[in-house]
């Protein structure tokens, strides 16, 4: 059989498409996590390691840890590299309460995505201190968001430590969750009055949503969590919305008075949520020829639409019947303004 012949130049073409297929491929893929263990466990301290593919893109990874599944405590995050092989990384766990179990696990992150590895465990040797009562943490709004940060607020309680005893909080943040981010850890001591606490944010995304939340660690390392929130960073510069809808109806109609119900809505670009989006309202105008014969403003709803009924008492001023219905999205801090297509309708 005659071998068909196929020409190098061809070859190589396919050849380097089918390298950026797999570099696509691969540049969507996020890294995985196998392994964990612990060794050298004392009463205070432990080295705990786990394997990472960053599977051929900039991987970075941090290993927390706690009194339990909510992992109160962070490390810093260092670089796994870049490499398409499964790397064992090493951390050392100091300042652990003696006779406590704890778990662990390891975040990898990078474009993409964030991969927690398995919970796992261990136990730190001589005999535990006494456990002070845990408090109870509230997430807060975020304020003065911006392009690329925020200031994350909630409150503390310090009631239930003891006398001098301290308790340690931060807050948690990432675009999903397991949370990829923590804020520096801050102290308090003892009291009985609530304490409101806040940490600046910044280097975000714009144009994303991230969640939050509150979290306090006892000396002993007993975190409690407080619940998750969002919030959206603004965009760089404002967009112009996918589109805006808007119909009119009836159409057509002899009885007076004239009802006319306008409706639509505005389609905000994508990643835009509508949390964000739809703020602000639509300028709706009927025109005979060139001359506006009646101007009215619609309020925009949660989901970006609008709903406005019309009466025309004084068919005079509609001169022939023939109007031509125009629905402008005025825009917001977030997005232009943007026209819907002309309705016309027909009056008496």
């Amino acid at each position: 059989m005659r071998k068909k012949w196929i020409p190098a130049a061809t070859m190589l073409a396919a050849l380097a498409a089918g390298l950026a297929i797999a570099a696509g491929a691969l540049a969507s893929s996020a890294p995985t996590v196998s392994g964990e263990s612990a060794a050298t466990i004392t009463d205070n301290s432990a080295t705990v390691s786990a394997s990472v593919n960053p599977g051929g893109q900039e991987t970075t990874y941090a290993f927390e840890y706690g009194a339990d599944t909510h992992y109160a405590t962070q490390l810093p995050v260092q670089s796994a590299g870049a490499g398409t092989q499964p790397v064992t990384e090493t951390s050392q766990l100091a300042g652990l309460r003696p006779g406590t179990v704890y778990h662990y696990r390891l975040l990898a992150t990078n474009a993409g995505g964030t991969t927690a590895g398995p919970d796992a465990t261990f136990k730190t040797t001589g005999i535990a201190p006494p456990e002070p009562a845990p408090t109870a943490p509230s997430t807060g709004p975020a304020t003065a968001v911006g392009t690329e940060g925020a200031t994350l607020n909630g409150i503390v309680n310090p009631a239930g430590l003891a006398p001098g005893e301290t308790l340690t909080y931060y807050f948690q943040l990432g675009p999903s969750q397991p949370y990829a981010l923590q804020t520096p850890a801050q102290t308090i001591t003892a009291g009985s009055a609530p304490v409101p606490v806040k940490a600046l944010v910044t280097g975000l995304a714009s144009t994303t949503t991230f969640h939050y939340r509150l979290v306090t660690v006892t000396a002993g390392g007993k975190a409690v969590v407080g619940a998750d929130s969002t919030f959206f960073t603004l965009p760089r510069e404002r967009l112009k919305p996918a589109s805006v809808i808007a119909s009119a109806s009836p159409r057509f109609q002899r009885a007076m008075p004239d009802r006319v119900t306008v409706s639509g809505r505005m389609v905000p670009p994508k990643g835009l949520s509508n949390f964000v989006a739809c703020r602000g309202y639509f300028d709706i105008t009927f025109r005979v020829g060139q001359v506006a014969v009646q101007s009215l403003r619609a309020g925009i709803h949660k989901d970006c639409s609008f709903s406005l009924p019309v009466v025309f008492h004084n068919r005079k001023r509609l001169r022939g019947g023939r109007v031509t219905v125009h629905v402008l999205f005025a825009g917001n801090r977030f997005l232009h303004r943007l026209e819907a297509p002309v309705q016309t309708i027909q009056v008496g």
